[in-house]
């Protein structure tokens, strides 16, 4: 009765397939884990950002017909320089 015994490239073939599956069970579980969390996120807490952010956009916007009167520097000339 004679057994072959497991060849060292055999034990290394297993050991990296061993290693890929955990290591493709190790990403499928992030990803699984990131859609469950997107798919619980509060809305509450998007339309509050939403909300934000167009008061930041509010405030950055100016009207088209109003302009403040900024102090320039000698070397700049005012942006309408060109229609006097």
């Amino acid at each position: 009765m004679t057994h072959d015994p497991i060849s060292a490239a055999d034990g290394f073939v297993l050991a990296m397939l061993a290693v890929m599956a955990l290591s493709f069970g190790t990403v499928a579980l992030a990803i699984g884990c990131g859609l469950r969390n997107a798919a619980r996120r509060n809305a509450d807490v998007d339309n509050l950002l939403e909300e934000v952010a167009a008061e930041e956009q509010q405030e950055t916007r100016k009207p088209v017909g109003a302009r403040d009167k900024v102090r320039l520097e000698p070397w700049e000339r005012d942006g309408d320089w060109w229609k006097k």
